[in-house]
């Protein structure tokens, strides 16, 4: 096994490196443990990596980010996917550009987006980015809820709701041809020529610069709140449903191979029962009629029954969007967010944990509700943010993206983000500075507590074993014991590279030796996330000892 990567170290400046000759001339390199990170207490963590159970393939696609607010960000961490997305993308208009900001800012048609009068320009300004910072998967949005901007000439009142000159109508098929480029004068704006505009422009999805999944609009359950100018009634089941399933039709004609994410859900009440303040008696007599246990359940099975139809599968990717409501209630808190997730019985401290358990943990939740109406669909987390300015939040952002890849979860794109976040998403996806990562295949992995510690194994062609482990504890020391003991390879040598302060750098801060036959001791500093890469070849660490003097 050979694993080039690994001969480039990310080293901080809390680690003294000496090169000392050898009798032979050859360098060594000694690493000198920082030991003022450790604490006086500690407390033991058992992690067992069990290969005897089936493991799992990980997507490539969990490791996103949204474009939007972050176009100054992409190099931050190797980001495997990128979302074009959020309220803006509602009543953008690909003809002029003009998009409106809805009730997040005076309802203001305008340029935020951009500038140009290029159609599409957000669009080729997406796959140039993408292009630029190596990601693979582009997802953009279409617009579903009925009107666009018209204009960029700013705030529109409440008299000038849709239908009205300040915006254009959304169609979704045209007559005849598609033009070279888009009529401005006719007041309408059509989805098929978008679709075909994006094509010509960058290729289909299958090509290098073409865009890879489209979504169904954004956060429709609240469209009467953010966007009451385009569409000030609350959206009803029919109408989502019926629109999905016609523009869906619309994009798989035009690009067969790409995805289609849908219907971009807000968060659980949307989950449940789609829009507040809508009139219950279409959802209740619905859920009475089918034994929906919620709306997702329906969604399911509309988009299913639709694609039936069509003789063409009309939803790829079931989209929600996911806002932990305890981790607002502090650092805490967050730590033990991402468990609502995944774990049975997990009861976080919110109104979630407090009257929603019957659905928890979330994922297995969702993807029971898949295999029931609609196998095969796979599941997006199209925004997520876990928030925390601190350690709270690289720990909380390396156990989502772990439980990610364990909930079999397709694609999934950190809204905003910070240094902080940002970080647990490099423990992933760049841990060593030089582009190693997370491996391709989990293995089931346990810890004694998850309260205390969340653990991730994976491995990939190369052999090695990476393992995540957080260490939730503000001021003991982990003392984790590895066992790999059920695996048939020997493993003898350890690199443990943390985030463990407020630098929100990724230190390499010790390599170690199996204490026995595939046993290893490592030690955590307090409040911390570690990505502990593992080896049956000495050579993956060559020359380097640790020296904890």
């Amino acid at each position: 096994m050979k694993q080039k990567k690994m001969l480039s170290l990310l080293i901080a400046t809390v680690i003294a490196i000496t090169i000392m000759s050898s009798c032979s001339g050859i360098g060594r390199k000694t690493v000198t443990i920082p030991t003022d990170i450790y604490s006086s207490e500690s407390y033991d963590m058992n992690i067992v990596i069990d290969f005897t159970e089936e493991t799992k393939e990980i997507s490539p696609y969990i490791y996103g980010v949204n474009q939007y607010g972050n176009e100054e960000n992409l190099d931050l961490a190797n980001f495997t996917a990128i979302r074009h997305g959020g309220n803006r993308l509602t009543a953008y208009n690909w003809e002029n550009n003009a998009s409106n900001a809805g009730n997040d800012w005076y309802h203001s048609s305008d340029s935020n987006l951009s500038d140009s009068d290029e159609p599409a320009d957000i669009v080729r300004t997406l796959s140039q980015e993408a292009k630029e910072n190596g990601i693979t998967y582009k997802l953009t949005t279409l617009q579903m809820a009925g009107y666009v901007a018209a204009d960029k000439s700013g705030q529109v009142s409440e008299e000038n709701t849709a239908p009205s000159e300040r915006f254009n109508e959304v169609i979704f098929r045209s007559d005849g041809e598609f033009p070279d480029t888009p009529d401005l004068t006719d007041g309408v704006v059509y989805m098929d020529e978008y679709v075909n505009y994006i094509i010509n422009m960058l290729g289909d999805s299958t090509s290098k610069n073409g865009i890879q999944g489209y979504s169904l609009d954004n956060e429709p359950a609240l469209w009467a709140g953010t966007h009451s100018r385009v569409h000030p009634n609350p959206v009803t089941i029919e109408e989502l449903c019926t629109k999905s399933a016609e523009l869906a039709a619309v994009v798989k004609e035009l690009d067969p191979n790409a995805e289609i994410f849908g219907p971009a859900l807000y968060g659980y009440t949307a989950y449940d029962h789609l829009a507040d303040g809508d009139d219950s008696t279409e959802w209740e007599e619905l859920k009475e009629e089918n034994g929906y246990n919620w709306f997702i359940d329906c969604y399911l099975d509309y988009m299913c029954q639709a694609s039936e139809e069509a003789g063409v599968r009309l939803l790829d990717v079931l989209d929600i969007h996911y806002y932990s409501e305890s981790s607002r209630n502090g650092d805490e808190d967050r730590l033990q967010s991402v468990r609502t997730l995944y774990e049975e019985g997990f009861s976080e401290n919110s109104w979630i944990g407090q009257w929603c358990m019957h659905n928890l943990p979330l994922l297995p939740t969702i993807q029971a509700s898949i295999d029931e109406y609609y196998p095969g669909t796979k599941i997006a987390i199209s925004e997520y943010n876990f928030g925390g300015e601190n350690l709270s939040g690289t720990i909380a952002e390396a156990e989502a993206l772990g439980c990610f890849a364990d909930m079999g979860v397709y694609l999934a794109t950190i809204w905003g983000g910070n240094d902080c976040q940002f970080a647990g998403i490099r423990l992933f996806t760049n841990y060593d500075g030089d582009g190693s990562a997370f491996g391709d295949t989990l293995i089931s992995t346990t810890t004694d507590d998850v309260s205390l510690s969340s653990a991730y194994a994976a491995t990939d062609d190369d052999g090695l074993v990476t393992l995540m482990i957080t260490n939730k504890d503000s001021s003991l020391n982990e003392n984790a014991i590895i066992d790999l003991t059920s695996s048939g390879t020997v493993y003898t040598a350890a690199a443990v590279y943390a985030v463990y302060d407020e630098t929100y750098e990724i230190q390499l801060i010790n390599v170690v030796e199996s204490t026995d036959t595939n046993i290893f001791e490592i030690t955590l500093p307090p409040y911390c996330a570690a990505m502990v890469v593992l080896s049956d070849d000495v050579t993956d660490f060559p020359n380097i000892i640790a020296d904890s003097e």
